[in-house]
């Protein structure tokens, strides 16, 4: 008799902190689509007061993505969202030498990971948020061309971002769908500041460049499922 009432008591304890959990915490998921723009810094120790080819100087460039995105929320306020997300991104430098006009320009294609930690700010329509966290490369493919004539070689890292977002999510509770709307901009922590260190110099006019921007801008739009 005891047995069963212990086994009993240990049932009904478990259904109600599962149920107390369940009350606690809601999750989303869905699709993002991302456009906005792509930078390199003016890099440190560069030949020519920035004012050669090797992208001695600042660039910059549009952007695209899309990512897959989950949130877990915890009493509606804290939440932790992870994506998977695609990143087409550019960046571009004009440059006069020897009276002939250059356009220097590296593109890259990344699969990355980021990983947000959220405070949430419940409101009548939705809710507002932000966010700061780490982003991960998984792999890269870049390429890069110099015209009217020359050679830009690019090399394929994968770089590490810190990522800073705001944005505000639009709820439909009726039907379970959200539409989030969001910001984000994200620092490359991984990127050498020396010019040395980003560029090598080929030729006169062939140049190998790492792959990877100094910061990435996104607007993002989506609908997501709450569950």
């Amino acid at each position: 008799m005891k047995i069963q009432f212990v086994l009993g008591f240990g049932l009904a304890a478990t259904m109600v902190t599962s149920a107390a959990m369940a009350s606690l915490t809601d999750s989303s998921a869905g699709l993002k689509l991302l456009a906005g723009a792509d930078t390199w810094s003016t890099p440190s120790g560069a030949p020519g007061g920035g004012q050669t080819l090797g992208f001695t100087g600042s660039a910059g460039g549009l952007g695209y993505g899309a990512m897959g995105y989950y949130e877990l929320r915890i009493i509606k306020l804290i939440g932790v969202e992870a994506d998977l997300a695609y990143q087409h991104g550019s960046f571009h430098r004009n440059v006069t030498l020897n009276q002939v006009a250059y356009t220097e320009t590296v593109t890259t294609n990344d699969w990355r990971i980021p990983i947000l930690a959220k405070l949430n700010i419940p409101l009548g329509l939705g809710r507002i948020w932000g966010g700061l966290g780490p982003e991960f490369t998984l792999s890269q493919s870049s390429s890069g061309k110099l015209e009217p004539a020359g050679t830009v070689n690019t090399r394929d890292v994968k770089p590490t971002f810190l990522t800073f977002g705001l944005g505000l999510v639009i709820e439909m509770p009726v039907i379970g769908f959200e539409i989030p709307l969001e910001f984000r901009a994200s620092k490359n922590m991984s990127q050498p500041s020396a010019w040395a260190d980003r560029v090598a110099i080929d030729s006169l006019t062939a140049e190998t460049v790492r792959a990877e921007s100094s910061w990435v801008f996104r607007l993002g739009v989506g609908l997501g499922y709450q569950f």
